[in-house]
């Protein structure tokens, strides 16, 4: 059975994360996630609507380990959410908002401490194991779910690291503008930093000032992972644009002139993904 890495680094003291300004290293991410896979419920399928990115992150390695599967929907209405409890009876909610209103049973992200009791292993997960059902977005007809196995997104996260030339910017930092709940955040946020050795933000900064402020705060090589309507925003404000190193986009097509105003404002080749919910992230356009 082929078995592969949740992250493609050794090394303990290797910086993984910044959340709120703080570096997190690789021992104190899994001691998060081993202290969180105790915690959750015996359940076949969890909604992660964790908002901080870190959270995400550590809950859905935890539900990876507890062998429950997470499912991505194209919204979070009160229809669509009375639909996924009809069709996974099992499914809970795991949440970092005070106000999270919903009938299903709701787990609260705990205040995890970040004392580090020993260091835990890196995970190996079978390539076959069903870790999300991706929904499509409804657009044409009702959302269909679209199962992702551990091995699927780990083969097409290291084809998009060799496709970036991520190989050229190594411990890179992620700031990403789109949410992990989408299939294109899930990947180029999350997925593309542990498959090929990069750092992740937690935030999801929105207005112009506070992505160029988040941005600043980070060392270099940075990559901006965001969208159209982002990249516009950015450009239309007359504030200063720190530079990146990288700017990779994606949710809507990305008109040329855009392109070339953001690689001149950003001083960075703008890289477009393709993809959908079926297939992924499937080619990109320099």
């Amino acid at each position: 059975m082929a078995l592969f890495p949740l992250l493609r680094t050794r090394d303990s003291n290797a910086v993984v994360a910044y959340r709120d300004g703080r570096a997190v290293r690789v021992a104190e991410f899994l001691s998060n996630v081993q202290s969180l896979t105790e915690r959750l419920p015996d359940r076949k399928h969890v909604l992660n609507l964790c908002v901080d990115r870190y959270r995400f992150a550590v809950g859905l390695v935890a539900s990876i380990h507890r062998r429950q599967v997470s499912l991505l929907p194209p919204n979070h209405t009160p229809a669509f959410l009375q639909g996924l409890q009809k069709n996974y009876p099992e499914l809970y909610t795991l949440t970092d908002r005070d106000n999270w209103g919903s009938p299903m049973e709701t787990v609260r992200f705990p205040d995890l401490a970040k004392a580090i009791l020993g260091v835990p292993e890196i995970p190996i997960f079978p390539a076959t194991q069903v870790v999300a059902h991706v929904f499509t977005s409804g657009s044409t007809g009702e959302p269909v779910p679209h199962e992702k196995t551990w091995g699927s997104l780990v083969a097409s996260s290291l084809s998009a690291g060799r496709a970036l030339g991520i190989e050229s910017m190594p411990g890179a930092v992620l700031v990403s503008t789109v949410p992990a709940q989408h299939m294109y955040g899930f990947e180029s946020s999350l997925l593309l930093a542990w498959q090929n050795g990069l750092v992740w933000h937690n935030e999801r900064p929105f207005y112009p000032r506070d992505i160029c402020a988040k941005i600043a705060g980070l060392p270099r090589p940075r990559i901006l992972v965001t969208s159209p309507v982002h990249l516009n925003a950015l450009l239309a404000d007359s504030g200063m644009i720190p530079p990146v190193d990288l700017v990779i986009c994606a949710t809507a097509p990305l008109a040329i002139s855009l392109a070339f105003q953001a690689e001149k404002k950003f001083r960075s080749p703008v890289m477009e993904i393709y993809g959908c919910a079926r297939k992924g992230q499937c080619l990109m356009r320099l």
